[in-house]
């Protein structure tokens, strides 16, 4: 089954909030490469994948995939937007 288009101001609020997370993982991690992609599967509303740079600690690491995914399951229990969130690399 076919997934209903967003609405322009629905697509917007999703853009902000992946714009919010974007910013939190730049500031944790300015030189992280982060692509995102809007592929629905199920029923997610977006992807986000973090790149942290090869000289990251993976203490570091592990905080970043803490905190990506503390943030995404913060989003979809306040706005309902399942954004998936993966720390890669």
């Amino acid at each position: 089954m076919a997934r209903k288009r967003k609405t322009p101001s629905q697509q917007k609020f999703l853009d902000s909030q992946i714009a919010e997370l974007v910013a939190l993982i730049k500031e944790v991690s300015p030189p992280a490469r982060i692509e995102i992609s809007f592929e629905q599967y199920e029923d997610e509303d977006a992807h986000i994948c973090v790149y942290p740079p090869a000289t990251m600690q993976a203490e570091e690491v592990e905080r970043l995939e803490l905190m990506v995914g503390e943030r995404c399951n913060d989003i979809l229990l306040d706005t309902g937007l399942f954004i998936v969130g993966a720390v890669c690399g």
